[in-house]
């Protein structure tokens, strides 16, 4: 029998709670935490037979929670120990709170100097920063760990500009500014403009993320080339959602997409279809393309969709300045009877000022994303239902960003080096559809100098 060297008094067993159900062994030595030292000492006090532990307890113990014997010994001694010291309850806490393992050899605030040193070309991997700064890998790891403020960051290459560029940049920004309350200026709610932009929707996606559980397969996607996965550029046509008084209902803003396709006759057989069969094919788009598109389908949609209230008013077909675009002019318009729409040309080297590049477009493509495509037909019906099926609020939100984005580039003097602001709208604006953005008179006073 092991000798205890004091009994357990009648308090010290009231207070024990009941032996809780054992832990099975991880088969691996480990700490224990708090509570599991706890009740450790709670079940040998439980196993004590007149002041006594039957030999091989502490192994026993040791086996069902996965430590060693030399640690269950050691929180019993300790437990004793107190309580011979006058403790009103043994105490078995762990005495490597923060005091254990190797001392660090750098500090947060070391590590953070020697990093900010290195060049940002060689922070780009874990690896190439910890070799250019002296700190090793695992040391940075736990640093991000406690140090929030370092962390991986994208960056995108954005066009360069020229001081003519910001100039125009600015000029375009305030056009879209007019007088508001207390001194300050609004955006206006560009109801009145349209905007039009192109994109490729890819049937496929080369590298792409699933779900899965350890004990499953992921399913085989393959392609015969990489390089020459099926694509199809649209054209798209948005306007900002709004309530349509005529119709009594919400208008949402979806003018229309059109895929750039055109009908051929296959030049080669296949096990799906002979030579000759006539096909869908992609079109390049040039001048003439882009120019029958907005004279057929464009400018149509919008007199069709637009609400009533707009249709005795001028509207605007918002476009960068791409060289096939250059063709599309007011006078163009009203030549071919469309008298109320007008052209708005972005100012140069400008994506950021259409809500399309802003982000409209790729929501629509995650969408496009979730349908599965085998064919170019598969693939136009998967775009189009998903430009369909985005809520309007998405746009109604890019809008506001659009808005943003313009009252950045006023602060930052035409530049593009800003970073777009989360303004978390779902939860800090009642009525995004109408709501419209202020800016500070000094920001318009500086641009205009």
């Amino acid at each position: 029998m092991v000798s205890v060297a004091q009994l357990p008094s009648d308090n010290e067993l009231a207070r024990a709670p009941a032996p809780t159900p054992q832990i099975q062994s991880t088969g691996k030595c480990r700490n224990l935490t708090e509570s599991e030292r706890r009740r450790v000492y709670c079940e040998l006090l439980a196993s004590t037979n007149d002041g006594n532990l039957a030999p091989g307890t502490f192994g026993k113990i040791a086996q069902q929670l996965g430590c060693h014997a030399k640690t269950v010994q050691r929180i019993w001694d300790r437990g004793q120990a107190s309580i011979r010291e006058g403790a009103m309850g043994a105490n078995v806490d762990s005495k490597r709170k923060g005091k254990c393992g190797a001392k660090r050899k750098h500090s947060p605030l070391e590590i953070e100097e020697a990093i900010k040193r290195v060049d940002q070309i060689d922070r780009q991997t874990l690896r190439s920063l910890a070799s250019a700064s002296g700190i090793p890998k695992t040391a940075i790891v736990k640093h991000m760990k406690e140090e929030k403020r370092l962390k991986a960051r994208s960056s995108y290459v954005k066009p360069a500009l020229s001081e003519k560029n910001k100039e125009e940049h600015m000029k375009f920004a305030l056009s879209f500014l007019q007088p508001g309350p207390c001194g300050k200026h609004i955006f206006s709610n560009m109801h009145d403009y349209v905007h039009v932009d192109e994109k490729w929707f890819f049937m496929a996606k080369v590298k792409r993320k699933f779900y899965v559980y350890d004990d499953e397969e992921l399913a085989l996607r393959s392609v015969k080339n990489k390089s020459h996965i099926t694509e199809i550029m649209f054209l798209a046509a948005v306007a900002r959602p709004r309530h349509d008084h005529h119709l009594k209902r919400e208008f949402d803003g979806k003018i229309g997409i059109w895929p750039i396709v055109q009908n051929v006759a296959a030049q080669r057989s296949s096990k799906n279809r002979p030579k000759g069969t006539i096909v869908v094919a992609p079109l390049s788009v040039d001048a003439l393309v882009y120019k029958a598109i907005i004279l057929e389908k464009v400018a149509p949609a919008i007199l069709a969709k637009f609400p009533r209230s707009y249709k005795d008013k001028k509207e605007f077909i918002q476009q960068d300045n791409a060289s096939p675009h250059r063709c599309i002019t007011t006078e163009l318009l009203r030549s071919s009877g469309f008298t109320t729409i007008d052209v708005a040309n972005q100012p140069p080297n400008s994506p950021d000022f259409n809500v399309l590049d802003l982000g409209y477009f790729n929501s629509i493509q995650s969408l496009q994303y979730q349908k599965q495509t085998r064919s170019i037909e598969e693939l136009i019906d998967a775009v189009e239902n998903s430009f369909h099926e985005m809520p309007s609020g998405n746009l109604s939100k890019t809008f506001i960003t659009l808005q943003t984005t313009l009252r950045s580039s006023l602060v930052n003097f035409g530049c593009n080096d800003f970073k777009i602001e989360h303004l978390k709208k779902d939860s800090t604006i009642p009525n995004i559809a109408s709501f419209n953005l202020e800016c500070d008179d000094s920001v318009c006073k500086n641009a205009l100098l």
